[in-house]
């Protein structure tokens, strides 16, 4: 089933870290594991997403991603977020209002080569991206600023 959330008042941002391991692909396709996740790296992170130097990122509480994950796609324009909680069989993704009801494929290459990514759950705005990342980093919740397309 599938609903729109609304977004909802953002409270202050927790100083708590809650991912553990973090994975990058800059735009010259070199894909990494990102060793810094202190504050300061995650105010690097969050400003690569920002400036659109990741073409992808994959954020979660452990190497395997096993509680859920959050897995940030993307073209110089185009920007497709997802989290994924398996605790609640949930998934949150970001959307295109103009798409929702389109069969209509993104040109986002996925980072694992295979996956096909609807144009229905892009987004072109970096800096609501940016906060997205920046608010799951912290709390490993979609960020309540920003409306959510929940598929359970």
């Amino acid at each position: 089933m599938e609903e729109i959330i609304a977004k909802k008042e953002v409270s202050e941002l927790p100083e708590e870290i809650w991912i553990h391991y973090a994975n990058q692909e800059f735009n010259t396709g070199e894909n990494t594991q990102i060793p810094d996740l202190s504050e300061n790296g995650v105010r690097d992170i969050v400003e690569k997403v920002r400036n659109g130097t990741y073409l992808s990122l994959f954020l979660c509480p452990d190497e395997c991603g096993e509680e859920g994950f959050l897995l940030l796609e993307s073209t110089e324009d185009l920007i497709a977020l997802e989290i994924w909680d398996e605790m609640k069989q949930i998934t949150w993704s970001s959307f295109d209002p103009a798409f929702l009801d389109s069969d209509a494929i993104s040109p986002i290459e996925a980072s694992d080569g295979q996956s096909i990514i609807p144009m229905r759950i892009t987004m072109r705005d970096r800096e609501l991206a940016a906060k997205c990342v920046e608010w799951y980093i912290h709390t490993g919740e979609p960020y309540p600023g920003m409306e959510w397309l929940k598929m359970s």
